[in-house]
Order: C-alpha cells, then sequence, then structure tokens
C-alpha cells in the first residue's frame, strides 16, 4: 500500500488525533512558520493549492489556551518517517524565536512515529501524545531541576551505598538517558532505592505519572504498603486490576503486566485506556520477568523514563533484560551483587548442602522394589515388571513415601533449630500442590509434634495470602511448603533452611529463591526465631539442602562458588600474568609475540580503574591498552607495578584459571622444545577437556568441533603458540563445568538411602584493596612499632574510602577499632587493649597507694 501524504494524513494521522482526544479547535493545518505570530496566538494558514511565501508545518498541536504545544511532521506512507526531520527543525526553531520554547517535534509517515525533544536522541515512540499529556510535560520542562542539585531523603533512603546507587542512577539520566538497570541482589534495598528515585524525580519536576509494574497481585500489594511507609504516602494512587475500571486521575499506578495486557473491548489492551505519553516514569520491579509481555508491548507502547529493578538478569537471549533497558550485555547501569552486600554485612552467606539419594538420583525401577511396593504399583495399573521413571520426572509421575521420608528426616538431622529443638523458618520448594500435601503428611507422621508448624501454602487454596501473612508475622509455622508462593518478593528475614526439592531451571528464579534466606541479623524483628549460640541468638548465615534429581543439582546448575574450589584468589591472576610477562624475555617470531602481548594488553584492560589505589597507574595502563609501546621494554614494570594490580580484575572461576595457568607454562615448555614437560601438561589438561566432555551438557556439545579437535594426537604433534591460545580462549571457559569424581555412599537407610551429602560454603571474598591496604608502609609500621593518633586518623581515611561505614565511630560502636585492625590484618595472640589499660590501672594504683 502506498499513500500520498495528503492521503496518510485523512485516512491515518487525522484520526488518530481524534482517538487521543484531540479536538479540531485545537489542531491547526499548514500553518506559515514565518508569518504566525506563535507568542500572540495568530495563525497564519496556508490557503488553497498554490506556492505562497514563507514555511509551512503540516500540524500545529495547541494547548487549552491556543499556544504551540507540538509540531507533527508527516511524510506519505512510503517514506522514511525521519526524513522530515531538518525541516521540522527549521519549523521548531522559527517558534522558539518568538516563544523561547523549543516544543517538542512528532515525525511519521502513518506507520511508525518518532519524537524528537531537546536534551534527548529522536527515538521511536508508538504514537501521537494526547493533550493533557503534553501540557504536563511541557509545565515539568519549564520547572525542571538539576537532579544534581537534589538531597537524597534521608527518611527513604539511610545506607550509604544505597545513596549512592540513587545518585549514580539520577547522574545517568541528567545525561539525557530514558533507560537504566539496576541490578541489586535481593534484600539489599530495591524497593527503597526505586522510592529514593521517584522521589527526588518528583522533587526535581522531572516526573509527575508514575507506572510501577510487577508480576503477581501479592508483590503489587507490597509496592502499595512500601508507598504507605515512606514520604511519598501522601501521592494519590492507586492499585489496577482487571476487574475494575482505571482511574485515570491518580499519580502513583500500581500493576502487574498480566493486568496492563488484559483485554479492553475499546482499546484491544488495557494499557492503551492511557496514552502513549501518559506516565512520565514506569519502573519494571523484577524486570527479568518481562517476558511475560512476551511480545513488549508495554514496553514499546509508553514513552517515559524506564527503570528496571533485577536481582539477576536474565541470560535468555530472547528476552534479554540488558536489551530491554538499553544496556551492553552483562554491563547494569548500577550494580550491588550478592558478594559485595556479603562483605558490607547487608546480607549473611549461604551454607550449602547437596543431598542425592538412590531413588532421586539414579530413578525407579519396578524390578528393584520389594513386593509390597510393586503391589501397591500393580494397583495404580502400572507394570512393575516395565514400569520406570527417571528421577528428574520423579516429583510429577510418582511419588515415593519413603523418598519423602528420607527427606523429612534429613532436613530434620540438618537443619538450623531453635533453642527448643524445631526447625528455624523455613521455605521448601516443592515440584507440585501433591507434593507438598505429601511432605505435609510425612511430618506429620513422622514428627506430629511439628503438626501445626507445617503448612502447604499453595495458590489453589482460598485466601492463600492469610498463611503467608501468618508464616510472616507469627512464630507458626515454622515450615512452609510452598509451590511458587514464596519464590520471589516475599520478606521474611527470619528464614534460616531453604530446601530445594524440585529442579529450577530457570537461573533467575533460583537466585530469587536463594534470595528468600540471605537478609541479615539486624533485618530480624523476631530475634527468637533464629538459632542460639552461647545464649545469644544468630544468623551469620542460612542453610541450603538441595535434593539431586536425576543428575541435576540445582547449586551446580546455577553456579553456587565451594569455598577453596571455585574462587579464584589473585595471586592466581598475578601468578599468570606474571608468567605471561616473563614470557617476552625469550626470543619469539612476530606471530608468538603478538599472541603474548594481546594476552597481557587484555589482561590489563581488565582492570578496574575506579579503585583508589589503581588510580595511580592508570597513565601507564592507558599506554599498555593502546599499544603505544614496546613491552619488551618495560618488564620490570609490568612485573613490579603492574602485576599485583591484577586482583583488581574481576573475580573468575577457579577451574578455568587453572586450566588457564596450564596452558601459559605450555607456552614456555614449546618454546624451550621440553618434551617431557609438553606431556605432562597435555595429560592435565585432556583429563579435564575429557570430564567435561562426559557432562553430556548442552553447551559443551555446541563446542563438539573444537572439543573433539583438540581431543585428537595431530593438535599436540606439533603444538605452536595459536594452538595454545585456542586452547585458551576456546576450551578453557568450559573448565566451569569440570567436577571432580563423584562421592561414594556414605549413609543406607532402604528402600531410599542417601548416595552423598556434599557440602558448599559460600567462599570469603576479600576486597583486593583492603589485602593491597594490609602491605602498606604504615600498617607493616603499625605491626612492628605503633601508630600515632594522628597516623591512626590516615588509616580510618584509607579504610572509608573501601567501605564508607568503616569508620572509627561506626567500629567502636562494634569493638574496639584497635581489635579490628588486629583482625584484619590476622594478628594473633596479642594482648586485649582493654585489659592493658585496666592493667596499668591497677598498676598505678598499686605503686601510688599510700597508707
Amino acid at each position: 500500500m502506498d499513500l500520498s501524504e495528503a492521503e496518510t494524513r485523512e485516512k491515518i494521522i487525522d484520526p488518530w488525533l481524534k482517538s487521543e482526544g484531540w479536538r479540531e479547535e485545537y489542531v491547526k493545518s499548514e500553518v506559515n512558520s514565518v508569518k504566525s505570530d506563535f507568542k500572540a496566538r495568530r495563525y497564519e494558514l496556508k490557503k488553497g493549492e498554490g506556492k505562497e511565501e514563507g514555511r509551512f508545518i503540516d500540524y500545529v498541536l495547541l494547548d487549552s489556551h491556543k499556544n504551540p504545544l507540538a509540531i507533527i511532521e508527516a511524510k506519505r506512507f512510503s517514506l522514511d518517517a525521519e526524513k522530515g526531520s531538518i525541516q521540522a527543525t527549521t519549523y521548531q526553531k522559527d517558534i522558539e524565536s518568538q516563544t523561547g520554547i523549543a516544543i517538542p517535534i512528532f515525525l511519521t509517515n502513518g506507520k511508525k512515529w518518532y519524537i524528537k525533544e531537546k536534551g534527548y536522541p529522536t527515538r521511536e515512540i508508538s504514537g501521537p501524545f494526547s493533550q493533557k499529556d503534553l501540557e504536563r510535560r511541557a509545565q515539568l520542562s519549564k520547572e525542571k531541576q538539576r537532579l544534581s542539585s537534589i538531597k537524597i531523603n534521608p527518611k527513604i533512603i539511610d545506607r550509604s551505598k544505597n545513596i549512592e546507587i540513587v545518585k549514580q542512577v539520577l547522574n545517568h539520566l541528567e545525561k539525557g538517558n530514558k533507560y537504566a538497570l539496576i541490578n541489586m541482589a535481593t534484600g539489599t534495598g530495591k524497593t527503597r532505592v526505586a522510592l529514593g528515585i521517584i522521589d527526588s524525580l518528583i522533587r526535581a519536576r522531572y516526573i509527575q505519572n508514575i507506572l510501577f509494574v510487577v508480576d503477581r497481585i501479592s508483590l503489587g500489594k507490597q509496592a502499595f504498603s512500601a508507598f504507605d511507609n515512606s514520604p511519598l504516602r501522601d501521592e494519590p494512587r492507586t492499585l489496577l486490576n482487571e476487574e475494575g475500571d482505571f482511574d485515570m486521575d491518580k499519580r502513583i499506578y500500581i500493576s502487574t503486566v498480566q493486568t496492563l495486557m488484559s483485554k479492553d473491548s475499546e482499546k484491544g489492551h488495557k494499557f492503551q485506556k492511557f496514552s502513549p505519553g501518559f506516565f512520565d516514569l514506569i519502573v519494571f520491579d523484577e524486570a527479568h520477568r518481562s517476558y511475560y509481555d512476551k511480545q513488549n508491548l508495554v514496553n514499546q507502547y509508553f514513552e517515559a523514563i524506564k527503570i528496571g529493578l533485577t536481582a539477576t538478569p536474565s541470560k535468555d537471549e530472547s528476552k534479554n533484560t540488558y536489551e530491554l533497558f538499553e544496556c551492553a550485555k552483562g554491563d547494569p547501569t548500577v550494580k550491588y551483587d550478592y558478594n559485595e552486600a556479603r562483605n558490607d554485612g547487608v546480607l549473611v552467606p549461604y551454607d550449602a548442602q547437596i543431598i542425592s539419594t538412590k531413588v532421586l538420583e539414579l530413578g525407579i525401577k519396578g524390578m528393584e522394589l520389594d513386593k509390597d511396593l510393586k503391589t501397591e504399583l500393580q494397583r495404580q495399573d502400572e507394570d512393575p515388571e516395565h514400569f520406570q521413571v527417571p528421577g528428574t520426572r520423579f516429583a510429577k509421575y510418582f511419588s515415593d513415601k519413603k523418598t519423602n521420608e528420607l527427606i523429612v528426616t534429613e532436613f530434620m538431622n540438618h537443619c538450623y533449630k531453635t533453642e527448643d529443638d524445631k526447625p528455624c523458618k523455613t521455605i521448601f520448594f516443592c515440584a507440585s500442590v501433591k507434593h507438598a500435601e505429601e511432605l505435609k503428611k510425612t511430618f506429620g507422621t513422622l514428627y506430629p509434634n511439628l503438626s501445626e508448624d507445617v503448612e502447604a501454602i499453595t495458590s489453589d487454596k482460598h485466601r492463600y495470602m492469610d498463611e503467608v501473612n501468618r508464616f510472616k508475622k507469627d512464630s507458626s509455622p515454622r515450615i512452609a511448603l510452598s509451590v511458587g508462593v514464596l519464590d520471589t518478593g516475599i520478606d521474611i528475614p527470619e528464614i534460616m533452611n531453604l530446601v530445594f526439592v524440585t529442579p529450577v531451571f530457570s537461573h533467575t528464579r533460583f537466585w530469587q529463591m536463594l534470595g528468600r534466606g540471605t537478609r541479615n541479623y539486624a533485618s530480624c524483628k523476631n530475634k527468637s526465631w533464629l538459632p542460639i549460640q552461647d545464649g545469644v541468638h544468630i544468623k551469620e548465615d542460612f542453610r541450603i539442602l538441595d535434593f539431586k534429581f536425576g543428575e541435576f543439582s540445582n547449586i551446580k546448575e546455577h553456579q553456587l562458588e565451594q569455598k577453596g574450589k571455585s574462587t579464584v584468589s589473585t595471586d592466581a591472576k598475578i601468578t599468570i600474568f606474571t608468567k605471561e610477562v616473563e614470557l617476552l624475555k625469550k626470543k619469539l617470531t612476530k606471530e608468538e609475540k603478538d599472541i603474548i602481548e594481546t594476552r597481557i594488553i587484555e589482561d590489563v584492560s581488565k582492570i578496574n580503574q575506579k579503585s583508589f589505589i589503581v588510580k595511580p597507574q592508570i597513565e601507564m595502563i592507558r599506554k599498555v591498552v593502546s599499544k603505544k609501546f614496546n613491552l619488551e621494554d618495560y618488564i620490570k614494570t609490568l612485573k613490579e607495578e603492574i602485576a599485583p594490580l591484577m586482583k583488581f580484575t574481576e573475580f573468575g572461576d577457579g577451574r578455568v584459571q587453572t586450566f588457564i595457568s596450564h596452558c601459559i607454562d605450555l607456552f614456555s615448555y614449546v618454546k624451550d622444545n621440553n618434551t617431557e614437560a609438553i606431556y605432562e601438561e597435555q595429560d592435565f589438561l585432556l583429563e579435564r577437556i575429557e570430564n567435561v566432555w562426559s557432562s553430556n551438557l548442552q553447551v559443551i556439545k555446541n563446542k563438539q568441533s573444537d572439543i573433539i579437535r583438540v581431543m585428537q594426537p595431530t593438535f599436540w604433534k606439533e603444538l605452536a603458540f595459536s594452538d595454545i591460545d585456542f586452547l585458551i580462549r576456546v576450551i578453557a571457559p568450559l573448565m566451569k563445568y569440570y567436577e571432580p569424581e563423584r562421592k561414594k555412599i556414605i549413609r543406607v537407610d532402604a528402600p531410599d538411602i542417601t548416595r552423598s551429602i556434599e557440602r558448599f560454603k559460600m567462599p570469603e571474598y576479600e576486597d583486593p584493596q583492603l589485602d593491597y591496604l594490609k602491605n602498606t608502609p604504615l600498617l607493616k609500621k603499625m605491626v612492628k612499632e605503633g601508630v600515632t593518633w594522628k597516623e591512626l586518623l590516615d588509616v580510618e581515611k584509607t579504610l572509608t574510602q573501601i567501605n564508607p561505614i568503616w569508620t572509627i565511630e561506626n567500629i567502636q560502636k562494634r569493638e574496639d577499632f584497635v581489635i579490628f585492625l588486629r583482625n584484619m590484618l590476622d594478628l594473633k595472640g596479642l594482648p586485649d587493649p582493654q585489659e592493658m589499660i585496666k592493667n596499668h590501672f591497677e598498676k598505678l594504683i598499686v605503686e601510688n597507694n599510700k597508707d
């Protein structure tokens, strides 16, 4: 179809404007931008078809007082709408020269619409805005303040880290960005950060109408309450629902995606009751769940500032969270992850155990069941001679009473308990409603004293949220058997145990579930619900029990790190880098030298240049990365000044780094023609490659041709630097799937048995800046000679650069500052400062005692 410009306007644009509520008296066509008096609201219109003097605007949209609000530049249906951008800007300048206001420009060919506003790039929109929305936006534009001048409200946010996050986002928006993605670990205060941003944007007159999108009704109610308990409580707001009519006179709208997407007889979808410009800000809570709107219609329809909140961005390319919020993959606008929050004491670490039972891991075969169970199967019209169900299908197709008994028994043996010897607050993540009910029966049979403490909380029950609230506010129930209800968004800080009795295939969902247990001791209002140690209630970590299904382990699938195994020590990176630099001393061919120098440059480019410790070396780092000099001439500098900074690169997987380290050794052995050493490294590397190959994972199958290539003897026969580089770049990343041999059975309890229990303790990441600080002259002097008060203040200054809460005043509230420094430096066996003062005081009393 091709329409002329006149036909496009008549058949498409004019009806579209009418559907958005525009009355003819406020839409002026063919306005002469040279002869019109825009300030006096006198519009000179084109008369007839002849050539007239001046420049003619296709449409000028007027406010209720007949002042110009916006321009529409129309093109014929087959032309690119953006072709009208230059002439529309000329019209805009004509109007601005009289009114002093640069009004927005709409560009359209009837198929596509674009908006061009001062301070923002031209962007595609879904259609024209209503008169009311353009008037509101024009007023906001007049009153807009600099975001950098707005003070964050301490009544909303009281953590220094979260204040910094709000400032980063505001700074990002002030630069003309319309999208931001905030990646914060569950429990670190995402909602409060969102409220802080909303409050700041309202006070800066950036926004007035806000849409807060959640993925389920319960979270909508929770968000509504969050506004209630903040300085934003007086802002008119509503919780949208599918059945009722939408209020159109509020400031804050809270809704699920499903409600917005629900059908409307007049508009198609209910969200279309609003003009595309109705909202100034849209916040997507749990942004990774935006796939509930599979076609991304809500996001595409509204033109607004859009902020995504997420604990774990989705890895699924088809619903890429980063792309939705205009971020480079893996690089959100701001990030505050679990490890960082754990180090700050905001969250607690996990203590996880993988429990493998014979039935769940190996599956159930009728021939291996005893006579009574075979009879039971026959009653269910199953033939035990041919019956077989893999462990991974266990919860869906077959429920074995003995396996449930084993699960409950193992839980009771390993869970955290309160001082009355009952389990602490616990969530079981079950496979189905039936599964949850059967586990509840099993608890009642094995532990009748816990009957009132165990409840199946499933969404099929009437008023199930009442039970959620009891679980949250009351001591009983202690154990919630959940199917989907408690996965996300439910804040119960006292939870001490998480039990996975179902496979969780979504990476995002798993981390949301794990977040139910991460809240710290300070967040817990009911301390008596916590375990007790030495007479004191504590929460230093939380426990995960992961029951393995077939070959599937949630902990391993989602790569929880195992202390002493998966964490890369900073020394490993320094060692690798130093070995790479040492290779420059050898007589390398041009190709070999290029490979090694490329590796060195790539490693240096990964150093975090934002660290205050790195800053003095930034110039050197930039020179290395820009290849401005011959690296061979700077071997000493690279080893002594740059190598120690390798600890300021991101943590990686220890198995990958081990593989790389052995590959780096191969470079040297190949150059020295050390055949024996090459054979040893070949055995080491092939053992790991074969181990990964046998895992049968899809990600490994995708690399089949590469793996087969390196397993061939011909690959190793004439090993070159390029082959080793291939091992590092293509094969090494797969080593995160490397697993040692499976452990032996440690306990037997027929008919189902526990095959193995594997423990994962969250690794303790030490801030590399802190590690660097330990080796500074001032700290070494403190150990050997002591320091003055002035020097102690210098130590405090450096500590607060690493972590703002590490002030002498804050630390003294918990423990003596000197004791804190000693613990940080791992100094053992030194006397307690308070004891020293006490002893010295007693000595003075004795020496000065007079009868």
